[in-house]
C-alpha cells in the first residue's frame, strides 16, 4: 500500500525522466553489445566509413532536422497548446520539403560533395533519405517528450536500437556489403520506425500550414547557424581525422566517443525531462529552481563520468580488439564533455522561452569557428587523439559564452557559474589521476570507492528534486 502511495505521488515529468533514463540505459547498451561485434567482423578500415557517414550525416541533419526538433520545438507547442498534433504535423511536412530541397540542390554537384567527404554518390542519396526519415522521428519524438508520454518515446527508441545493428549484422552477413552494411541497415532501420509515424500523421493532420511554416521558419531559419555549428563542433574533428589520418584512424577514434560519450543516454535523459519543464519555470519566474536541479544533476553526471573513467581501460577492451587500445587516452577529455554538453542543453533551452533566435546563435558559430580552425592548422599535424582536448576545450568555452549570453538576453542565469567551474575543476584533476593510472587497475578501484557513495548520495538528491518538478 505504501509503495502505491509512492508511486502515486511521483509527479509525470519525475516518471518521464526515470523512463527516458532507463530506456537510454537499454538503447546504449544495445548499441554497445553492437560495437565490439562490429569491430571483429569489419576491419578497422571498414568499420571507418559508418562514423564518417555519420559525421556528414550530422551536418546535414544540422541544416534539415536540428532547428525543427530542438529546444525551439517545445516553445512551439506551448505557443500553440491546443493544436500541438497540427503542429508536429505541419514540422514534419516542413522538415521533409527542407529533406527534398536539399536532395534537389546536392544531386547536380554530387561528384564535388562526394569528393569533399569521401562519400561515393550513392552513400550520399541514402544519408539524404536518412535524414527524412530521422526528421520524422524527431519530431514525433518531440512531442512525446513534451506530453510526458515516455512509454510510446521508449518504444520508439528500442525499436531504433535493436534494429539497426541487427539488420546490419545480418546484411554483413548475408550480402557482398561490408563497410556499407550498417549505413543501410540504419537507414532500413530508421525507414521502419518513421513510416508509420508518417502514414499516421498525414491521415489526419495537414503537412502544410501557412501560420505554423511561417512560425517555424521566422524562429528556426536564425537558428540555423547555430544548430549547424553546434554538429561541427563535435564533428569538425572527424572529419579532419577522416581526410588527414585515414579511415583507421577515425575507427579508433569513433570508438574513444562511443565510450567516452557513453554517458549522453544520461544526459539527454535528463535533458529531455528538464527542458520542457525549464520552459514552464521560466515562464514562472523560477530560475533558482531551474539552478538548483540543473546544479544537482551536473554534479550526478559527472560523478558518473568518474566511475566510467574508473574502468575506461576494460571497457574499451570487451568493446574492441588490441588494435584499438590507443584510442584509450581519447575517452578522458571527452567523457568530460558529456556535462559541458549538458550546461549548453539546459542554456539552450532557457535562450528558446526568449525566441531571440539569432543572439543565441553567436556563441555556438563562435565556438564552432574556433574549434573547425583548431582542427584544421593543428590535427594534420598532430596525433589524431589530441582531437578530444579541443572537444573539451570547446564544449567549455561554449558554456561560458552561451551563459553570459543568456544573461544579456533575460538579466538571469540558469547555472551556479561558481559552483559549476569548482566541480569541473575538481573532475578534471580527478580524471588526470585516473589517467595516470590507467595502467593499474587496484589504483582506479581505490580511487572508485569514494565516489560511489557520492554518486548515489547525488542521485537519491536528484531524484526528489525531479519527483518535485
Amino acid at each position: 500500500m505504501e509503495s502505491t502511495k509512492k508511486k502515486a505521488s511521483l509527479k509525470l515529468p519525475a516518471r518521464a525522466g526515470i523512463w527516458n533514463m532507463i530506456s537510454g540505459l537499454v538503447t546504449r547498451g544495445i548499441g554497445a553489445c553492437g560495437t565490439p561485434i562490429f569491430t571483429r567482423i569489419l576491419t578497422p578500415d571498414e568499420y571507418g566509413l559508418y562514423p564518417l557517414y555519420t559525421t556528414w550525416m550530422a551536418v546535414a541533419v544540422a541544416l534539415v532536422a536540428s532547428g525543427l526538433a530542438g529546444s525551439a520545438i517545445y516553445r512551439g507547442l506551448q505557443r500553440y497548446s491546443g493544436r500541438r498534433e497540427e503542429f508536429i504535423a505541419a514540422a514534419t511536412g516542413l522538415g521533409l520539403t527542407a529533406s527534398l530541397l536539399l536532395l534537389i540542390l546536392g544531386a547536380p554537384i554530387a561528384g564535388l560533395l562526394s569528393s569533399l567527404t569521401g562519400l561515393a554518390p550513392t552513400v550520399l542519396l541514402i544519408l539524404i533519405f536518412e535524414v527524412a526519415f530521422s526528421t520524422v522521428i524527431a519530431l514525433r519524438s518531440s512531442w512525446l517528450r513534451f506530453e510526458y508520454r515516455y512509454k510510446e518515446l521508449a518504444l520508439t527508441g528500442l525499436i531504433s536500437a535493436l534494429g539497426t545493428p541487427t539488420i546490419s549484422i545480418l546484411l554483413v552477413k548475408l550480402t557482398p556489403y561490408r563497410a556499407e552494411a550498417r549505413i543501410i541497415g540504419s537507414l532500413l532501420a530508421t525507414l521502419a520506425v518513421a513510416l508509420p509515424m508518417l502514414l499516421c500523421t498525414s491521415r489526419h493532420y495537414r503537412l502544410y500550414d501557412r501560420e505554423i511554416w511561417g512560425y517555424l521558419l521566422r524562429v528556426n531559419l536564425p537558428l540555423l547557424p547555430h544548430y549547424l555549428s553546434s554538429s561541427l563542433i563535435l564533428r569538425a574533428s572527424e572529419m579532419v581525422i577522416g581526410r588527414s589520418h585515414g579511415e583507421v584512424a577515425l575507427a579508433k577514434y569513433s570508438v574513444g566517443i562511443s565510450v567516452g560519450l557513453a554517458l549522453t543516454f544520461l544526459s539527454n535523459a535528463i535533458a529531455g525531462a528538464l527542458s520542457p519543464w525549464i520552459l514552464r519555470k521560466i515562464a514562472e519566474g523560477c530560475e533558482d529552481r531551474v539552478r538548483e536541479l540543473v546544479s544537482l544533476a551536473l554534479g550526478g553526471l559527472m560523478s558518473a563520468s568518474l566511475l566510467l573513467l574508473a574502468a575506461a581501460p576494460e571497457v574499451l577492451a570487451i568493446l574492441t580488439p588490441p588494435e584499438y587500445a590507443d584510442a584509450l587516452p581519447t575517452v578522458y577529455p571527452l567523457a568530460l564533455s558529456v556535462s559541458a554538453m549538458f550546461l549548453v542543453g539546459a542554456i539552450t533551452s532557457a535562450e528558446a522561452y526568449y525566441e531571440r533566435s539569432f543572439r543565441s546563435s553567436l556563441p555556438t558559430v563562435a565556438t564552432a569557428v574556433a574549434s573547425l580552425g583548431l582542427a584544421v592548422v593543428i590535427l594534420p599535424r598532430a596525433d589524431y587523439r589530441i582531437s578530444a582536448l579541443f572537444t573539451l576545450g570547446a564544449y567549455l568555452l561554449l558554456v561560458v559564452l552561451s551563459n553570459l549570453n543568456l544573461v544579456k538576453i533575460s538579466g538571469k542565469s540558469i547555472i551556479d557559474a561558481k559552483k559549476c567551474t569548482l566541480l569541473f575543476a575538481l573532475c578534471g584533476v580527478y580524471a588526470l589521476i585516473l589517467f595516470v593510472f590507467r595502467g593499474v587497475l587496484l589504483s582506479r578501484v581505490l580511487l572508485a570507492i569514494p565516489v560511489i557513495p557520492i554518486s548515489f548520495g547525488l542521485g537519491k538528491r536528484i531524484f526528489a528534486k525531479i519527483r518535485e518538478v
